[in-house]
């Protein structure tokens, strides 16, 4: 099943329940509940209903009608969320606690039309932790191999595209600038549209400064965007690209990169652990950039890997289904043959411009040498 039918399925089902929940128990005729019924059906594919192609018929108002469609998706996924769990409580209540039995008209009203209240107010928030210029976080690791302390920022799944706000990409980019950093690792998922279409968009991540350099790795969403010219354009700003290759920072840092592990086996390029580190120094410090958090199990040549693609789930509850499908979810874990895994939450997101329990992040990498 593609993700388009799996879209619909879930948001079918999930606007389906909350016709049942809320809207079957009114005193409506059969014609009325019936065009209820179709419109939450309808609801349910909101997400299918955003595609660029529907650019060429509103024009202008592509960008607000967008908006308006995934705002109304994901207030349904935190309505069925919330329901689910307060629907949970009342039941454990109402068996525990005689006196809930007995509650007046007005109680109950609010107990159902509060969780409407309650997750209008989580779906404005979503949309402001979209919007919003990601926090800063802080990941401090130390190694022997070490030589001097490096500052490195972490950009993972900025998602460009050619709704997405330029001040968010002026702010991400004022904000790692601020921080001084020695190097910026854009971790895939950088480009999420035709390139030609987003070049004024692009050229604000020109703006990027680091004393070492900014280097990238391909994502999922630069092989669906077009592989070869989202590359192009990335390298156009002046970006180093590493693809099975590695490269030297100061410190004794090895950096080196592979690209999306499943979208390369799908578009037929290679991944090849082992080339990439094939002329590092053996006492050096191995850091790998792959977009898709891998355990690499024996095979492991690093003694860190920096990946993002989950976002953290994003949306939540979707972090049970991110978490299950991928293993790690978001931060720091630590893998076989003495390596760490960090998986950042992403300066961006895919699909509607909203998170809900899983904050954007621009995430800092102290790399200090460890003290005997």
């Amino acid at each position: 099943m593609g993700w388009m039918s799996a879209t619909a399925l879930a948001g079918c089902t999930i606007t389906s329940y909350l016709f049942f929940r809320y809207t079957w128990c009114l005193s409506l005729s059969l014609p009325a509940k019936i065009a209820a019924f179709a419109a939450c059906l309808l609801v349910g594919i909101f997400p299918l209903l955003t595609g660029y192609r529907f650019e060429k018929i509103l024009g202008t108002l592509f960008t607000p009608y967008r908006y308006a469609l995934y705002f109304v998706f994901i207030f349904c996924v935190i309505l069925f969320t919330v329901t689910l769990i307060s629907d949970t409580i009342f039941g454990i209540l109402c068996y525990t606690t005689s006196w809930l039995r007995h509650m007046s008209m007005v109680g109950c009203l609010w107990f159902k039309y509060g969780n409407i209240l309650l997750a209008l107010l989580f779906t404005v928030w979503a949309l402001y932790a979209g919007l919003r210029v990601p926090g800063v976080k802080e990941v401090t690791l130390t190694s022997p191999k070490i030589t001097q302390p490096q500052k490195i920022v972490i950009l993972s799944d900025i998602h460009l595209h050619r709704v997405i706000s330029p001040n968010k990409i002026k702010g991400i980019v004022d904000k790692t600038n601020a921080l001084r950093p020695d190097a910026v690792l854009l971790v895939g998922d950088v480009l999420d549209d035709n390139p030609a279409r987003i070049k004024n968009i692009t050229a604000l991540l020109k703006g990027l400064q680091a004393r070492n350099g900014i280097y990238f790795v391909t994502g999922n969403h630069e092989f669906y965007a077009g592989y070869k010219e989202t590359v192009a354009e990335l390298k156009k700003l002046g970006f180093t690209f590493l693809e099975n290759s590695a490269t030297t920072l100061p410190g004794n840092i090895c950096l080196g990169g592979i690209p999306d592990i499943p979208s390369a086996e799908r578009f037929g390029r290679k991944v090849d652990l082992q080339k990439t580190f094939a002329k590092a120094d053996a006492n050096s410090y191995r850091l790998l950039m792959s977009h898709t958090p891998t355990d690499f199990g024996a095979e492991n040549n690093f003694d860190l890997e920096v990946s993002g693609h989950t976002h953290g789930g994003q949306i939540f509850p979707f972090h049970i289904l991110v978490k299950w499908r991928h293993h790690y979810l978001s931060g720091l874990y630590k893998l076989p043959q003495q390596a760490w895994l960090y998986v950042s939450r992403g300066a961006g997101q895919w699909g509607p411009q909203m998170r809900f329990l899983s904050p954007s992040e621009i995430t800092v990498l102290n790399l200090q040498q460890e003290k005997k």
